[in-house]
């Protein structure tokens, strides 16, 4: 971490004052000692005294002197090995050191002393005058040096003080600069305007505006500082009074806070938040707006779509349960309707009569299975599928639906992933998009139907990252607006004219690919026509394309001497699919709920079938039924009936499933090919 330099504070100098210089004496003889401490009593140092060369040299180690007065002949250690000692030493070798001595006066004993390094050779007795004289002069030496050592300390303290501070000043400078530089950085990428005005002058042009938002907006920075009524021109007619009426009101409440559109050069929307205070004191002449812009676009946009989402799950769940609901009084009516058209044998008013409620009952189930579809609770037959070829098979019969008015391309990838999906549902939304995009070209056009391999790295479009097979339906028709764009796949929701449209294609298709696990996209503008893209997850491992088999006719299907069980909640689906059943010679056993059924099972061996509901009350489901049901016998076949897959499992989604409401020929064909041909059915499943 960085010091801030507005707060560090300089160390103080550390005391560089010189000692007191220390006299050291160093005798063997105490009387000799003491005479030279009188000697030297007058001057400003020190004296120390010391018995022998030995703590000379321990006293050296860890203190200095200004001058050494040592005797010349000691026990032990002598003068001259002392002197010889001392001058070895790094710490000790400049000290002066005047030898005393009362035996040796000789000329070679003089030079052997200043050979050591002597600076004097005194006889004893001393001249206290001239001694005093001799040392005063090095201690006085020893203060100027100390002195001049201590001023050249503090200068390089000085120095290095001085070094520090202009390094700390030049790290502040630094870092001043870097925040400016980071501060003018994060201003120009931040999404905001910065404006401030007189009070009574208006809302007035940004002072400030990050280059990005400009360039966002279509406009430079410079524009808005030399047109100061732009900002306000460009904020949406709408929002315009609204604004500008808050603005007024800042006298009053000190604050604003706004939320609006802004129109950016190229005609689209941009929103911001615009927050203002009033400053300045209470005169009014002296009070000013100052108020920031902040780009709340993605906000927005976000918001709309979690409400978007959470408006097609409760649209979904409302219409999932009514056509749950609707799917079991359509089985009973077409039920009852396919007995009356048996008996009344193909002829007569009355058999018109039949065929035409009968025609409008399949309608009306047409509509719930696309409501179903809608609110992903259709039950699906997912097979491992090549969009590519379903995408051509398809295209060979669109011509004859969409005329001669529109011509079709279709570009396909080769090698194109495999998907899970129900081929019927992928067939049936290629129809719907396909007559849509016919609709929107009212003069004919070109419609292109794409499917390609997609690897997305980030989110795009709302998909999320993964390996997708896209299959996409453009045309370039009429196009659509933002607001019926934002409403497109909502079901019953329609531009077409009444009685040309349902308003359930785009809300089927969506549904579909949610169900499957994918996603959806329509990108659409006036006059640019429309591209609706469906994103499939791509099946890891597969081999091959699951076949499309043609189921063989049942009319002539019997169940003689065969038992199905019949799990049925509803008391009027559960009667009008025994009675087919038993029209068709089969020994029915029916069951209200799982329980009963289990218990049925338990007792009865000689059952062919298990056909139940799957939503039933209880606790049990029709799923859960079935899997319980095996656990007992294995070879039994199973089949189910739905008006509403609130979900199935990964185990559950190749499982035989006969969606309500059925016809009596959709039954039978499912029995035909669960039930083994020939009299030993029985057997088989006990």
């Amino acid at each position: 971490m960085n010091a801030d330099p507005a707060t560090t504070t300089s160390e103080p100098l550390p005391d560089v004052r010189p000692a007191q210089p220390t006299i050291l004496i160093v005798d063997d003889e105490a009387k000799n000692r003491y005479a030279l401490v009188q000697v030297l009593a007058e001057l400003d140092a020190n004296v120390v005294e010391v018995a022998s060369g030995e703590d000379a040299l321990r006293f050296l180690l860890r203190e200095d002197c200004a001058v050494i007065l040592l005797d010349a002949n000691m026990p032990g250690l002598d003068g001259y090995t002392t002197a010889e000692l001392i001058r070895h030493r790094d710490r000790s070798r400049h000290i002066p050191i005047i030898f005393v001595s009362a035996i040796d006066k000789t000329d070679q004993h003089v030079r052997h002393a200043y050979a050591l390094g002597a600076v004097d050779y005194v006889f004893k007795p001393v001249d206290p005058v001239i001694l005093r004289s001799k040392v005063s002069v090095l201690v006085d030496l020893f203060k100027k040096s100390a002195e001049a050592q201590r001023v050249a300390q503090i200068e390089r303290l000085l120095l290095e003080e001085n070094f520090r501070i202009r390094q700390e000043k030049l790290e502040a400078e630094r870092q001043l600069r870097q925040s400016e530089v980071q501060q003018a950085l994060i201003l120009r990428s931040l999404p905001i305007a910065v404006y401030s005005s007189d009070l009574h002058a208006g809302l007035a042009g940004p002072r400030f505006i990050g280059e990005d938002i400009a360039k966002l907006l279509g406009y430079s920075s410079a524009q808005f500082g030399s047109e100061p009524a732009l900002w306000v021109s460009r904020i949406h007619e709408e929002d315009r009074s609204r604004v500008l009426a808050s603005l007024d009101a800042i006298v009053h409440e000190g604050v604003m806070s706004s939320e609006y559109r802004w129109l950016c050069a190229d005609g689209t929307e941009r929103f911001f938040l615009d927050q203002a205070v009033l400053v300045g004191d209470d005169a009014e002449q002296g009070r000013s707006i100052f108020g920031v812009c902040l780009d709340v676009t993605e906000r927005r946009q976000a918001e709309q779509q979690l409400f978007q989402s959470q408006k097609m799950e409760a649209v979904g769940q409302l219409t999932g349960g009514i056509a749950h609901d609707f799917n079991n009084m359509l089985t009973v009516v077409i039920g009852n309707l396919d007995a009356l058209t048996r008996s009344l044998k193909g002829a007569g008013k009355n058999f018109d009569r039949v065929q035409m409620a009968l025609i409008g009952a399949l309608s009306c189930a047409e509509l719930t299975q696309r409501l179903l579809a809608f609110a992903r609770r259709q039950p699906l037959q997912p097979k491992t599928v090549n969009l590519g070829q379903i995408s051509r098979n398809v295209s060979k019969l669109l011509g004859r639906t969409l005329g001669e008015g529109v011509s079709i391309d279709l570009l396909a990838d080769e090698d194109l992933w495999l998907v899970l999906a129900d081929p019927a549902q992928v067939e049936s939304s290629l129809l719907n998009l396909a007559v849509n995009a016919r609709d929107a070209m009212t003069d004919g056009g070109k419609l292109r139907i794409e499917a390609r391999n997609v690897r997305l790295e980030r989110h795009e479009d709302e998909v999320p990252p993964g390996e997708f097979v896209m299959l996409a339906v453009t045309d370039n028709g009429s196009g659509m607006t933002r607001e019926v764009l934002s409403r497109a796949v909502e079901p019953f929701f329609t531009t077409k004219k009444i009685g040309h449209g349902t308003g359930l294609g785009l809300s089927m298709v969506y549904g579909f690919a949610k169900q499957s696990g994918g996603h959806m996209h329509i990108d659409s503008a006036p006059g640019r026509g429309t591209s609706v893209r469906l994103y499939l997850p791509r099946v890891i491992g597969a081999a091959a394309a699951d076949a499309i088999v043609t189921t063989p006719h049942a009319d002539d299907f019997s169940g003689q001497d065969r038992t199905v069980l019949l799990v049925e909640d509803d008391a009027g689906v559960r009667a009008v699919t025994a009675a087919l059943l038993r029209d068709r010679q089969f020994l029915v056993i029916e069951a209200d709920n799982a329980v009963r059924a289990l218990e049925i099972i338990d007792r009865e061996p000689g059952i062919d079938l298990l056909f139940t509901d799957v939503v039933m009350p209880g606790g049990m489901d029709g799923f859960q039924l079935g899997k319980m049901a095996r656990e007992r016998r294995p070879a039994l076949p199973v089949l189910y009936a739905t008006g509403y897959a609130a979900s199935f499992s990964a185990s559950e989604q190749h499982a035989d499933v006969l969606a309500k409401p059925y016809r009596e020929r959709d039954l039978l064909t499912k029995l035909r090919t669960l039930l083994p041909q020939g009299v030993e059915a029985g057997a088989a499943a006990s």
